[in-house]
């Protein structure tokens, strides 16, 4: 009888030292059992399926068995996938073990489970599931011993049971164990799968091979063929180089009591966090469910023989390996397919249920004008369950090209835009060409000097717009127009005035600058605060330039007139007025005398001026103003005859204005500078007497001073003679 049981280890509390021995006693005895199994085979889902095709158990020391183990061992979907034995059996009973998907086949009768029963009763072993989302493909492991096999790696593991064992004491015992001259060591994980499978088969919480001791949050398999590899670095928040399965918050090397810290690594008990994720405890292990009740022992490394003592199966669910979805220009039909590695290609209306459409790799569509899903199955052996695959007809509207803007240039390159409803833009330079010189919505064309037609579409998955022409202008004429004025005069009194061009021959836009500098503005005008040189340029829709034109804007006033400003001789036989030019403003002035609106000239100097009052007009040649100056020239006469003829009797000023000098005084002295008489510039003048006595012939002097209604004053002296006859 073949009896691999290591139960006995688990149940008996003899010292941990012979129950090694035990150990690789049992395992060394005897002739292990050798398995044959084949099958690997569509699925189909909703069915039961014998996980082999054929399957034999051979042993040259017995011919019966007490124990036998079938485990799902890829693939394996707790609480929905079930293995269990059909037909008719009745020396064999089984027992299934759903956290690690094991069924186990004992002997309903003693002494064990002959060899050919066996046999008949594994043939008749099914898969079942209830999951709604089945795993593609199932591995199955089949072992004479409770060893658990991991085809994926070749390797065997057991869980250990060994309450409260320190993690050195694991770590030496599982090195002590050998299974069929495999030497055992810590599980080493190193895959989702291996971990998954481990994992899932402990019974309670368990030691496996990593370790930060050596250098705290370098984290390493320190057991088996992988020892020195460094799967962890840091902390909670670490990474990892290749693979590790951290519980929640873990490694958090949480020390406690314990002042050494967490260096250890431990499959964390079921109830806590990720179902066989890992922990970092210390060697002692922890309290409650973080105490360790066991450990992991892996079998396996390079150069191991063979062992026929498991066979493992599979069972797949047939894909759809490709698929060709088809397009369709707003309407029509298209082509598509699928392929599979077997089975037939059927082709539905919906995802599920529905109506079938045809069968085999391609399937033409009707003629749809909207986008349709369609979805391919695999068939193998009429089994039509299996998931289908959605391949899409996708119709596509015909873009349209749209905001089309053309451009007008002088020369060189033009930018042109052309937008569309979707897909893309792309530039041709011919209406039949069929290599597009550019795609985008915005195109700069090379240098121009002819005006020249380009043409856009627009393509979406290979539906395309109807052309549209677009045309780059090109227009080299040079802008002409003129100013309204080369010079202009910009009144202090007024705040600005206004640049004019005038007689253009297009419709322009305007550069303006001051002194080189450019200027806000494009306008044909432009107002202006400020004397200086200033520039104007045209430039026309195609970006042509005139050559500039230059405008002098010169400060100006008007004039501002004084006594100080004029130059009166009005005691000669040419009475006189020079103006003093400097004095009167910054300004360009012309004069009149008398005249307000004509007679001007730029003569400053006014002669033969006859005698009485008289205006002066000052006239700003830019236009600022006119301002104006009155003045009186007067005559001295030379002398009198006193002899009450009643010609020339009385000596007076004549040319007197009184509203001109309302203040005048007129002083006569006698040669010793006696005053003989005052007397106003207004009154009838001095009779040649003195005290009531008529003096005689002799030159006497004068001495006039007038005043203007402004208090200035002016004064003249001069002499005349008194003649009697």
């Amino acid at each position: 009888m073949i009896n691999l049981n290591k139960s006995l280890c688990n149940k008996t509390k003899i010292l941990l030292g012979f129950c090694f021995s035990l150990v690789l006693f049992l395992h060394a005895q005897g002739s292990p059992p050798e398995l044959s199994a084949t099958g690997d085979q569509a699925y189909c889902i909703g069915s039961p399926i014998k996980i082999v095709t054929n399957f034999t158990i051979t042993d040259l020391d017995d011919t019966t068995i007490d124990f036998f183990y079938i485990q799902i061992s890829s693939g394996y979907q707790v609480g929905f996938d079930r293995l269990e034995l059909s037909g008719t059996h009745p020396t064999i009973s089984q027992s299934w073990n759903m956290n690690e998907g094991k069924l186990t086949l004992t002997s309903s009768t003693t002494p064990g489970m002959l060899l050919t029963e066996l046999e008949n009763a594994v043939k008749d072993v099914v898969f079942v599931t209830t999951a709604t989302s089945v795993i593609t493909e199932k591995l199955f492991s089949l072992s004479a011993d409770d060893a658990n096999y991991l085809p994926e790696t070749d390797h065997f593991y057991q869980f250990i049971s060994a309450p409260n064992i320190t993690w050195k004491d694991a770590k030496i015992a599982a090195e002590n164990s050998t299974y069929y001259d495999r030497q055992g060591y810590l599980a080493t994980l190193t895959s989702e799968v291996e971990a998954s499978f481990a994992g899932k088969q402990a019974s309670g919480s368990g030691w496996i091979g990593g370790s930060d001791e050596e250098t705290e949050g370098v984290w390493k398999w320190v057991t088996g063929p992988d020892a020195g590899t460094v799967f962890w670095n840091g902390a909670v928040n670490g990474s990892t180089p290749n693979y590790a399965k951290w519980n929640n918050n873990e490694p958090n090397d949480f020390r406690g009591n314990n002042s050494t810290g967490e260096d250890y690594a431990h499959i964390t008990d079921a109830s806590i966090g990720i179902v066989g994720a890992w922990n970092d405890l210390p060697n002692e292990g922890g309290t409650g469910v973080y105490a360790a009740k066991g450990y992991v022992v892996e079998y396996g490394a390079p150069g191991d023989p063979k062992l026929n003592i498991v066979a493992s199966t599979r069972i797949y669910i047939p894909q759809i390996t490709s698929i060709t979805e088809g397009r369709i220009c707003e309407s029509g039909i298209t082509t598509l397919s699928a392929t599979s590695d077997e089975g037939i290609i059927i082709w539905f209306d919906s995802q599920i249920g529905g109506t079938e459409l045809d069968r085999g790799t391609n399937f033409i569509t009707p003629t749809i004008n909207t986008t349709t899903d369609y979805f391919a199955t695999v068939s193998v052996n009429g089994c039509t369950t299996l998931p289908r695959t959605k391949v899409t007809a996708s119709v596509t509207q015909r873009p349209q090209i749209t905001n089309i803007s053309e451009d007008v240039i002088c020369g060189g390159s033009a930018d042109l835009v052309a937008n569309s409803t979707s897909g893309t833009v792309f530039w041709y330079d011919s209406l039949t060409s069929t290599t597009p010189i550019f795609s985008g919505n915005n195109f700069q064309t090379p240098n121009l000097t002819t005006t020249t037609s380009y043409f856009v579409e627009a393509s979406l998955f290979g539906c395309t717009s109807t052309r549209k022409e677009v045309v780059a202008t090109v227009d080299s004429t040079i802008p002409y127009f003129e100013l309204e004025q080369d010079t202009y005069v910009l009144c202090s009194d007024i705040g600005s005035i206004t640049l004019r061009t005038i007689n253009s021959r297009g419709n322009y836009t305007y550069s303006w600058s001051k002194e080189n500098q450019t200027i806000s503005g494009n306008t044909s005008e432009k107002s202006v605060s400020e004397p200086g040189l200033y520039s104007v340029k045209a430039i026309s829709l195609a970006g042509c330039e005139s050559l500039e034109k230059t405008i002098i804007v010169k400060n100006s006033e008007i004039a501002t007139i004084t006594k100080d400003d004029v130059i009166i001789i009005d005691d000669s036989n040419n009475n006189s007025m020079e103006i003093i030019v400097s004095n009167i403003g910054i300004g360009d002035y012309e004069f009149s005398l008398d005249n307000e609106f004509g007679g001007y000239s730029k003569n400053n100097i006014f002669e033969n001026i006859t005698t009485g009052t008289h205006t002066l007009y000052v006239r700003d040649i830019g236009g600022c103003g006119i301002s104006s100056y009155q003045f009186s020239i007067l005559e001295y006469p030379r002398f009198f005859t006193p002899n009450e003829d009643g010609i020339n009797d009385y000596w007076s000023i004549r040319g007197y204005d009184k509203n001109l000098n309302p203040l005048s005084e007129i002083y006569i002295y006698n040669r010793f500078g006696v005053l003989l008489y005052k007397m106003d510039a207004s009154g009838p003048g001095w009779n040649g007497t003195y005290e009531g006595k008529k003096l005689p012939s002799n030159t006497y002097w004068f001495k006039s001073v007038f005043i203007d209604n402004n208090g200035l004053s002016i004064e003249k002296n001069g002499s005349f003679s008194l003649i009697r006859k």
